[in-house]
């Protein structure tokens, strides 16, 4: 990602950007990211309450709420308390 200038254009570009799609897509893939992660952390450690906690607060944030409340009960029943 290149950075950003005053005019809303990226460096290099002489066309605007779109700020609010740019960062969108930015944080979009950031999540999509993070989800990956804590996934393939589960994968390697069922049993850490904390992060299905991590993952529930991630998909929250996506807008994927049943799936949220899944992985904060398994959480849960693991043990978290936070």
């Amino acid at each position: 990602m290149g950075n950003m200038s005053a005019t809303g254009c990226l460096e290099g570009q002489t066309e605007p950007v779109n700020t609010v799609e740019y960062y969108s897509e930015s944080i979009s893939e950031t999540q999509e990211a993070a989800l990956a992660a804590y996934e393939q952390a589960i994968q390697l450690a069922p049993y850490e309450a904390i992060l299905h906690h991590h993952k529930g607060n991630v998909l929250e944030q996506m807008g994927r709420h049943q799936e949220a409340q899944a992985a904060h009960d398994v959480a849960r029943d693991l043990g978290y308390r936070g």
